[in-house]
């Protein structure tokens, strides 16, 4: 993309434009007691929760003092308008567009605000505000961390939960999910209000319900309300084969029904636009102009598949039927809380199977016990207990509270940020500290940015064994800030006044990404990443970065830091940490004279329990895979007992000299003919130089693989690990090579020579043709009297300088 098109991106970007809008009324604004900000949904509705408090506050006249905004989408203004005029909603209630400076300017100074979702990623909430989230229903799918496809999508939820001084929950189920699911218990510092949802409120009102169906000319009917689960994408394509086999559905049914039978449906908005409901005599549109609930609350019975909303329902005792046509097809890829089959619900898996059982209401299961257990805490006046509660301090013996520190184990917490956890010896490194370190010592969460990791994502569920907290979202910044940050990052402006500009802006970020979590150390495990040294910086803790190369060489050959941000880095963090001896020389240009006592040696963790077991698996390539070879070859290969097959596992950058290496591998192979070179990598720019040149070699011996989340299961079923790199800190491919009893050969350099001249390898000079004599020296035996290394002491040895960082 060009730079006129990228600035063309950026001006049009609503949420760059609002970031900014924001980032002036956070600085300016002070909080307005008198002000409440209603959103449900990010403005699509006025709906739920938000909905029924908002009708509790506009009808007792001890709110009457305060100010009520309610957020619209920008499409649905009028709408909503008119909605809440209908509903005789107007006095002192105004409707503000979500994103727009309005609304910037009343999220930054509304004493109370109220949510059922989450607010924008680039809200800061104040010391004085008060936020309370209701969320939208009890989880019947997967939540979380245990979405395990996406499980680094939590982290604007996970904030908003963090943020709130009240967070609603309708059962004790949702409570216990939620607390776990989002990783609340050590951090949360508001309070659990555990009562009945609003929106359920209506489910014991008679009086609501037998009126609305006269209006509707509807009380000598069975009613039933459809509220499928919509499948469709954000593509036109997928979309329109949902609704095509929506609209077959529906024909069916309709056919079906009896004439004492109305079916109202409440569709998603793409298909509910499409629908002509002209086309069928017993099926209606669900009426816009109701409430949601408002309007369920007359069904005789309500249909729906994957939806929550039989929990809700569920108050009212009536017929739930699940409809699950594609049962099999939908759950094959989504976790569930609860086991689909055994919901106490009638199940319905055909339209004939369906409309038989709409045809009587009265004849299904009682489901008390589920009842007991999801809708506990609902009755006829949840809404004025919450309201009461958290605006008049009034306390109602229906709502269970539970302040957040409760769970709090008051253990020291360590955040580690861990980079963008690709496939290399970082992350190798990071999984060894979770494996090896006492996790109940302390409180170890993992941090990363939620963009940054869209390609490891998957990555995160090996760390199963430690909490995470995502970053998501832009930074918080007017336009003057954000042009000084682009000149101190891309071009290195350094006077004191950008350095106070970047200082303000990382002290914001602070508070909109961690609140007011209480960290005892900070731990910078990449090392790399410029904007983590400055935000850990501004954080009140211990600080401490680990180096894992020569930063000096990597300098020199891949420019990869922001000098002035690790300078600064150096300066003010700790200790500066070293993952082998010697490696001071290559930090010192960036490293005061007197801040050298900072530094200290931790050497890298083994996983060797996991590396032997990622040894015995079966070779796998990812969804991402790429490789010069099909698999079925690969094991044939890596099966034949009388060829041997040396392998590297280096990222595709110049540093790791992997074309030198399939150079001299080219040299040796061409006498000796039944060998094999395998190259495993991750990320690096000379991939495709890699590439080209094997294809260039014609030397189908040489297998190149990109992109492998076990690479260990080749390793182990190679004989010799080759080290063609010109410079290296202590590669963690080397223990695992001899973890997994491989020789190793290494070209000349310092780092893995002190290590392996113990005798665990066998160095060989730092050129192309030291490479080619290393093949032979193998062949010709000359490895066989290395010495075994002992993973164990290592690691014991490891876990004592680990920790010594936190004395």
């Amino acid at each position: 993309m060009n730079k006129i098109k990228k600035i063309k991106r950026l001006l049009f970007n609503i949420d760059l434009k609002a970031t900014m809008k924001y980032a002036k009324a956070y600085q300016k604004n002070k909080v307005d007691e008198n002000i409440i900000l209603f959103q449900s949904f990010d403005g699509s509705s006025v709906t739920g929760n938000v909905y029924y408090i908002l009708k509790e506050l506009y009808n007792d006249n001890y709110y009457d003092k305060y100010k009520k905004y309610v957020v619209c989408a920008r499409k649905n203004k009028h709408f909503i308008k008119s909605y809440l005029r209908k509903k005789g909603l107007t006095k002192n209630i105004k409707i503000v567009k979500i994103h727009t400076k309005k609304y910037c300017q009343i999220l930054s100074k509304a004493k109370y605000l109220i949510n059922n979702a989450t607010f924008p990623a680039y809200y800061i909430k104040k010391e004085n505000q008060v936020y309370i989230n209701t969320w939208h229903g009890t989880a019947l799918k997967a939540m979380g961390r245990k979405i395990k496809n996406s499980p680094n999508e939590l982290g604007n939820t996970q904030r908003n939960f963090l943020m709130a001084d009240y967070l609603v929950y309708q059962n004790d189920f949702m409570f216990d999910t939620f607390k776990e699911d989002y990783m609340l218990d050590n951090f949360y510092n508001g309070e659990y209000l555990l009562s009945g949802y609003p929106r359920n409120d209506i489910f014991y009102d008679e009086k609501q319900r037998k009126e609305l169906r006269e209006k509707l000319e509807v009380q000598d009917k069975k009613v039933y309300i459809y509220m499928p689960t919509w499948r469709g994408a954000l593509n036109n394509k997928s979309n329109m084969v949902q609704y095509h086999y929506l609209m077959y559905l529906l024909l069916q049914i309709d056919a079906l029904l009896k004439e004492d039978t109305v079916l109202y449906i409440k569709l998603h908005n793409y298909a509910d636009s499409k629908i002509d409901f002209d086309e069928f005599k017993n099926i209606r549109r669900f009426p816009q102009e109701y409430e949601t609930y408002e309007f369920l609350n007359i069904a005789d019975g309500l249909i729906t598949d994957y939806s929550s909303v039989f929990f809700d329902f569920a108050n009212t005792g009536r017929k739930v039927i699940l409809f699950a046509y594609d049962k099999e097809e939908y759950l094959a890829d989504r976790g569930m809380y609860i086991d689909y089959d055994k919901l106490p619900f009638t199940l319905a898996t055909s339209v004939e199977e369906l409309v038989k059982e709409m045809d009587d209401t009265k004849d299904f299961k009682s489901y008390k016990e589920f009842q007991d257990k999801f809708c506990n805490y609902d009755n006829k006046n949840c809404t004025k207990q919450i309201c009461d509660y958290v605006f008049k301090g009034i306390k109602s013996n229906k709502i269970k509270t539970i302040k957040g520190s409760k769970y709090k184990n008051n253990k020291e917490n360590v955040l580690v940020f861990g980079g963008a956890l690709m496939k290399n010896g970082i992350t190798t490194a990071l999984k060894g500290i979770f494996a090896n370190v006492d996790l109940t010592k302390r409180n170890y969460i993992l941090n990363f940015y939620k963009k940054k990791v869209e390609k490891n994502k998957q990555t995160i569920n090996f760390f199963s064994n430690v909490d995470y907290l995502p970053m998501q979202g832009r930074k918080v910044m007017t336009f003057k800030e954000m042009v000084f940050i682009k000149l101190y990052f891309t071009y290195n402006l350094n006077n004191n006044y950008t350095k106070k500009i970047v200082e303000r802006v990382f002290n914001r970020e602070v508070k909109r990404l961690f609140i007011d979590l209480h960290f005892d150390y900070v731990i910078h495990f990449s090392g790399y990443e410029r904007e983590v040294m400055h935000l850990f910086k501004a954080m009140n803790a211990k600080k401490i970065i680990f180096t894992h190369s020569i930063l000096k060489k990597e300098d020199q050959t891949r420019s990869n830091f922001h000098k002035n941000s690790l300078k600064e880095a150096y300066r003010t963090f700790d200790k500066i940490v070293l993952v082998r001896e010697n490696m001071e020389y290559g930090i010192k240009d960036y490293l005061q004279e007197k801040d050298m006592n900072k530094t200290c040696v931790v050497h890298n963790f083994n996983d060797i329990d996991g590396i032997k077991e990622n040894g015995k698996k079966d070779i796998s390539f990812d969804h991402d895979t790429y490789a010069n070879i099909e698999l079925s070859d690969l094991n044939k290969i890596l099966n034949d007992k009388t060829s041997k097959k040396f392998i590297n596992v280096a990222r595709f950058s110049p540093e790791k000299g992997l074309d030198r290496l399939i150079k001299a591998f080219h040299k040796f192979q061409s006498k000796n003919k039944n060998n094999y070179l395998i190259i495993i990598g991750g990320h690096g720019n000379e991939f495709q130089n890699i590439c080209d040149l094997v294809k260039d070699l014609n030397n189908d011996h040489i297998i190149i693989i990109r992109s492998l989340q076990n690479p260990c299961a080749v390793l182990s079923r190679c004989d010799c690990f080759v080290l063609s790199s010109y410079y290296e800190g202590l590669p963690m491919t080397i223990m695992e090579a001899l973890i997994l009893e491989k020789k190793v050969i290494c070209t000349d350099i310092e780092g893995p020579k002190e290590f392996l001249k113990q005798g665990y390898g066998h160095i060989v000079e730092n050129s192309e043709q030291g490479l080619v004599n290393g093949f032979n020296d193998y062949i010709d035996g000359k490895l066989e009297n290395l010495k075994k290394f002992d993973a164990l002491k290592f690691n014991q040895k490891a876990l004592e300088e680990f920790e010594e960082l936190f004395h």
